[in-house]
C-alpha cells in the first residue's frame, strides 16, 4: 500500500507546476559608510542583480494609504548577525551631514535573479535600534522646497529641463 502511495506521489510532484516566489532584497549605502549592505531574506548567501546578497531577517511595509503621495515605509530589520558590524559602520556617519542614508528596496522573481522585478529607492528618516534589531523610516527622496528645503536643479532632476 505505501508503495502505491510513494509511486502516486512521485507522479504528482513531478507534474506539478514550478513554483515562483519573490525575493525582497535591501541595499543600504552612504558615502561615509566603508560597506554597502546586500540584505535578502533567503535562509542562504547567493547573487541578485550582479551583487552578492547576505542573509538577514527584514520586512518592508507601507506606513500610511497607497494614494499619498509621500510615500512612507517601516523597514524592520534583524541584526543578529551582523548588529556590531551595522552600528560601527553607522557611527562613521557624521551627525552634521545632510545627506540621508539610501535604501533600494528591490524584488526578483525566484527563476531569475538577473532583473529586479520591481526596485524601490528610498532614504531613511530615522533609525531606532532594540536588542539585535533595528527600525528604519524610509520615504522616496523628496525634492520640493516646501518639504525639505532643497531647489530643484537640473542636476538632480534632467527630466526638468524639458519642461522649464
Amino acid at each position: 500500500m505505501s508503495l502505491d502511495l510513494e509511486s502516486r506521489l512521485k507522479a504528482f510532484l513531478s507534474s506539478a507546476p514550478q513554483t515562483i516566489w519573490t525575493i525582497q532584497t535591501l541595499e543600504i549605502s552612504h558615502s561615509a559608510m566603508s560597506k554597502t549592505y546586500h540584505l535578502w531574506r533567503e535562509p542562504y548567501a547567493g547573487v541578485a542583480g550582479g551583487a552578492t546578497m547576505q542573509m538577514a531577517n527584514f520586512e518592508v511595509k507601507l506606513a500610511g494609504s497607497e494614494g499619498h503621495l509621500d510615500q512612507k515605509f517601516d523597514i524592520r530589520l534583524g541584526l543578529v548577525d551582523i548588529e556590531d558590524e551595522f552600528r560601527e559602520q553607522l557611527d562613521r556617519i557624521p551627525v552634521s551631514t545632510a545627506e540621508k542614508i539610501r535604501i533600494v528596496y528591490r524584488e526578483f522573481l525566484s527563476d531569475d535573479l538577473t532583473v529586479a522585478q520591481a526596485t524601490a529607492t528610498l532614504q531613511a528618516e530615522s533609525i531606532s535600534y532594540e536588542v539585535g534589531a533595528a527600525s528604519i523610516s524610509a520615504v522616496s527622496p523628496r525634492l520640493n522646497v516646501t518639504r525639505t528645503g532643497e531647489l530643484y536643479s537640473p542636476k538632480d532632476v534632467p527630466m526638468l529641463r524639458g519642461f522649464l
